[in-house]
């Protein structure tokens, strides 16, 4: 059940994220940041979490607990990534029904680096940067939640999740559902699409990459920035996605096994989506090393401990 009041938002936008009771603290610090850098943000998480101490942590940052469980709808088919992921999709109709008119989803290795330009939210249903054209990565999406209510969503996207739960989809994919394919299936244009044969009924914007900016190359998408250094791009880019380099664990822990190309560039075996790797490591390190410090400061100004000591990252780059 929802835990939510009714009331008038106007000109304010809804920023939430989604995640179990292990990730309480990288939401609340993703959150939190993105709110410090613009003050019309207002945070929530969805989330079934019970936890009485993580509970205290988002009262303590202010943070509005969207509580259901939706593990029922997106369990099935999928021991191999987290319901929760898929969880962002009831986001624009709750937020609705509590009068904003427009969301930011984030995921929590999500880090707002500058104030954002929202004048630009009236023109879409759908916001994400693609990684290729007309399939789209879901670390920062944006919503027009009123035209959301009125195609339905939740209902279309738990429809394409329920045919993407299958053997045949299995087969033809050659792994289980993931919370991007939904998402990329819900507009035209692309094999998930296709597959779904729903049509292309949800108008999806292509953000440019300084809104969900990545490291590595994306099959030529983001060259104009994936060159630039570190001093170049920190006044450009909106949001940084740190993917699995998670600036919460050490480096030796960093990278991990989707079965896409590897490179040694990383200790636990980078992955990223071309075997060219990153050109830039060293930015990746000074944006995590960002990141940290933010983190302190909000550890000093909320009075707690949202992670232990970070590793010193001084000798990596």
């Amino acid at each position: 059940m929802l835990c939510i009041s009714k009331q008038t938002m106007k000109n304010k936008i809804a920023i939430f994220s989604c995640g179990d009771e292990s990730y309480i603290e990288q939401m609340c610090a993703a959150l939190t940041i993105a709110c410090k850098k613009n003050e019309d943000f207002v945070p929530h998480i969805i989330s079934d979490v019970e936890d009485e101490d993580k509970l205290k942590f988002l009262d303590k940052f202010g943070i509005t607990l969207l509580k259901v469980d939706l593990s029922e709808q997106f369990g099935v088919h999928n021991e191999n990534w987290p319901n929760h992921m898929f969880w962002y999709f009831i986001g624009p109709e709750v937020l609705h029904q509590m009068g904003y008119e427009y969301s930011c989803y984030i995921d929590a290795d999500v880090y707002c680096v500058n104030k954002i330009d929202i004048d630009w939210l009236d023109d879409i249903e759908i916001a994400a940067r693609s990684d290729r054209e007309n399939e789209y990565n879901s670390g920062v999406l944006f919503f027009n939640n009123k035209k959301m209510v009125e195609k339905n969503l939740f209902q279309a996207a738990l429809n394409i999740y329920k045919k993407f739960s299958t053997d045949k989809y299995l087969k033809w994919h050659g792994g289980k559902v993931h919370d991007q394919q939904v998402l990329t299936a819900l507009g035209g244009g692309n094999k998930f699409n296709d597959f779904w044969g729903g049509g292309g009924i949800f108008e999806i914007s292509d953000l440019s990459v300084v809104w969900n900016y990545v490291f590595q190359h994306t099959e030529n998408r983001n060259e104009e920035y994936i060159n630039k250094e570190y001093s170049a791009l920190c006044d450009e880019i909106r949001f940084v996605h740190f993917l699995l380099s998670r600036p919460w664990l050490p480096f030796k822990e960093w990278g991990g096994q989707h079965g896409l190309f590897k490179t040694k560039d990383f200790p636990n075996g980078w992955v990223v989506k071309t075997n060219r790797g990153e050109p830039k490591r060293e930015t990746r390190i000074q944006f995590v090393e960002d990141w940290r410090r933010e983190i302190r400061d909000l550890e000093d100004e909320y009075n707690c401990t949202l992670f232990d000591e970070f590793d010193c990252l001084e000798n990596i780059i």
